[in-house]
């Protein structure tokens, strides 16, 4: 059984990256997708990017490789990032899309050909030198070898049902095929958004399969059942993972990286919802240096000592009876001074699934 150590995250997708600028504002938007970078990181090792996402990705031009590299707190000797593509390099894939004067771009002030603006082409070839140095790795697709697992389609009407299982959408592998076969459909403009966005996620999983990665959508819709192989994983996040991985400094979050290690490896080696929380504690609580299982036991373990110390104190404080006042004050007095209560809370918190949080565990390919 294979187990991936690097994944791809659905709201990177070039599209998405553009929409997201359009409606949080550049500031908000960049805030937003580091979190998600961020998690990515903790959940693998490496965030698996395309060739499209990073050319024609609103994020990755604004903040340019030395920007998304001070984001995620980590230096150039392990940058976090697989570029993967159609092409041989990263270079060919940029120049067959600037002369196909069909390509549609997504990223803000998008033109074509000669009309790409200065800003974009400057951050083309910064990501250029990373990758052509060997900063980051860049890999070419293989063989188209994963299928795209698609269910049923997120439509209410019977009639639409039978529309789209006519059109022949569950066997096409392209995007740009699939795009003009939606845009020929009967369908209502929300109808067509909503099979648009499912398709494109079953798509997104088909290059994180065929790639070697796992995929995970961190606005998913939660109505729709993710069609996955026999082998893998499903899997949702703790709901306070993505807010603190927001708000904390890239320091923290590579001393983060660092700290979670082996509860990375343990929860993709055996992936259940138990060692994702270990996953999410440990990182979160990187400054105290617990570990959710080291939690919980010192708890219990000062809880007995607790009850053990009232006991031995009672023949002392000459206590008779159970239902002493004394006896139960000193006994809360002992968990008061004893129990880890802040980290009791951060578990307790880490404890809620993030409803629209999904990350799909690959563990065979064509299975």
């Amino acid at each position: 059984m294979r187990v991936a150590n690097r994944v791809l995250i659905a709201e990177l997708d070039s599209p998405a990256q553009a929409r997201r600028f359009a409606e949080s504002g550049t500031r908000q938007a960049i805030v937003e997708l580091t979190g998600m970078l961020r998690v990515g990181m903790l959940v693998s090792s490496t965030v698996l990017v395309t060739d499209a996402m990073l050319l024609d990705g609103a994020y990755f031009i604004a903040l340019g490789p030395e920007g998304v590299l001070s984001e995620l707190g980590t230096g150039q000797a392990r940058y976090p990032l697989t570029i993967t593509g159609p092409y041989p390099s990263l270079r060919e894939g940029l120049e067959k899309r600037v002369e196909n004067e069909e390509f549609v771009w997504s990223f803000p002030g998008a033109g074509g050909g000669d009309d790409v603006p200065r800003h974009v082409r400057r951050s083309w070839d910064e990501w250029l030198r990373f990758v052509e140095s060997g900063i980051i790795r860049y890999e070419q697709q293989g063989a188209e070898s994963a299928p795209l697992r698609i269910g049923p389609a997120p439509v209410r009407s019977v009639q639409d049902l039978e529309t789209i299982k006519d059109c022949g959408l569950g066997g096409v592998r392209h995007r740009s095929e699939a795009w003009r076969i939606l845009d020929s459909l009967p369908l209502s403009t929300s109808a067509v958004e909503e099979v648009r966005r499912w398709w494109n996620d079953a798509y997104l999983r088909m290059i994180a399969e065929n790639a070697g990665a796992d995929w995970i959508g961190f606005e998913a819709d939660s109505r729709v059942n993710l069609a996955i192989g026999s082998e893998d994983v499903e899997l949702p996040l703790s709901s306070g993972l993505l807010e603190w991985a927001r708000n904390s400094t890239p320091a923290t979050i590579a001393v983060a990286w660092d700290a979670s290690h082996a509860q990375r490896d343990a929860l993709r080696r055996r992936p259940d919802w138990r060692r994702m929380r270990n996953l999410a504690f440990t990182a979160s609580q990187v400054a105290t240096g617990s570990t959710r299982p080291a939690v919980l036991w010192s708890s219990y373990g000062k809880l007995a000592i607790a009850v053990v110390a009232l006991a031995l104190a009672a023949p002392g404080l000459r206590i008779d009876s159970i239902d002493s006042p004394l006896t139960w004050l000193a006994f809360v007095g002992a968990i008061a001074t004893t129990v880890p209560y802040d980290s009791l809370a951060a578990l307790w918190r880490l404890k809620e699934r993030d409803p629209r949080t999904r990350l799909v565990l690959h563990r065979g390919i064509g299975t």
